[in-house]
């Protein structure tokens, strides 16, 4: 098992996908001065290690939001930038190996099978446990990062998490969607509903969606990674459909979920999600 690697592929001109054994995705854009890493993955093996196969610039940290398989590889760096409406959510993810290896043993069997794997990818994780959090610089609706030559600009798109942030590369025409828009997305259920969580969510697509006209493809969290955008409009007419009581998801169980889920187009949103 130590043969296996992750696959780093580029996917616009110096813009790479890391793919995390396929359990998530980070990204690496690298402009003519300094490059971005786009989310750290769940903390399999060093990610700035992989980062420096591809570019010696120096490197911002960009995450798109605190949860652990976004965060985790973020021992290997000293800082970096995240909404501070995240700020809870990633204390409670961040460096915590038994989560780790929980992501890991509930996720490869469905997204990266093989005799082995899990094993082989316990075996890589830090040996520091309950790490110290990061430190982080807020991010701002509107951020701009000039990376030389190319920019990304932040987009709060709150939903998936309070501090969700996407990250528009207008040169490349790529929208960084981190989880607010994957294949499949999840809204936790709660006692006390989750309408209000349901309106902030389509608010936030119908943001990026406005925008549309500046990107052609989205650079996903998970699977992909790129998709058409056409995506966001299956996403913002699916979850208006549930609000307005036009659309009801059916409850399914189907891998690690469980919970109420509505389908349109490409679009497949899990609401009232207990797992």
């Amino acid at each position: 098992m130590d043969s296996i690697k992750k696959e780093i592929k580029a996917i616009a001109d110096n813009v790479w996908l890391i793919s995390d054994y396929y359990l998530d995705n980070y990204y690496l854009v690298v402009g003519n001065s300094k490059a971005a890493l786009i989310d750290t993955g769940c903390g399999i093996g060093n990610a700035m290690e992989e980062v420096r196969t591809l570019t010696d610039l120096p490197v911002e940290v960009l995450l798109t939001h605190g949860h652990l398989d976004h965060n985790g590889g973020m021992f290997s760096f000293s800082t970096c930038y995240m909404h501070k409406d995240d700020d809870t959510l990633s204390r409670e993810h961040f460096g915590k190996n038994s989560s780790r290896k929980w992501y890991i043993e509930t996720r490869v069997p469905v997204r990266f099978p093989g005799e082995g794997h899990v094993e082989a990818l316990v075996a890589q994780l830090p040996l520091e446990d309950n790490q110290k959090h990061f430190s982080y610089e807020p991010i701002n609706n509107g951020d701009v990062w000039d990376l030389g030559g190319c920019e990304l600009e932040a987009i709060h798109t709150p939903g998936h998490s309070p501090g969700s942030v996407c990250f528009l590369d207008k040169k490349s025409r790529i929208l960084f969607s981190g989880d607010t828009v994957n294949n499949q997305i999840i809204i936790p259920n709660k006692p006390e509903g989750i309408e209000k969580e349901l309106c902030i969510y389509r608010d936030s697509i119908a943001r990026i969606w406005s925008r549309a006209n500046e990107f052609d493809k989205l650079a996903m969290g998970h699977e992909g990674p790129l998709v058409h955008k056409a995506i966001i409009k299956d996403y913002l007419d699916l979850a208006n459909g549930i609000i307005e009581g036009s659309i009801v998801g059916q409850y399914e169980e189907i891998g690690i979920r469980k919970g109420v889920v509505a389908r349109l187009g490409a679009a497949e949103l899990w609401y009232r999600c207990d797992a």
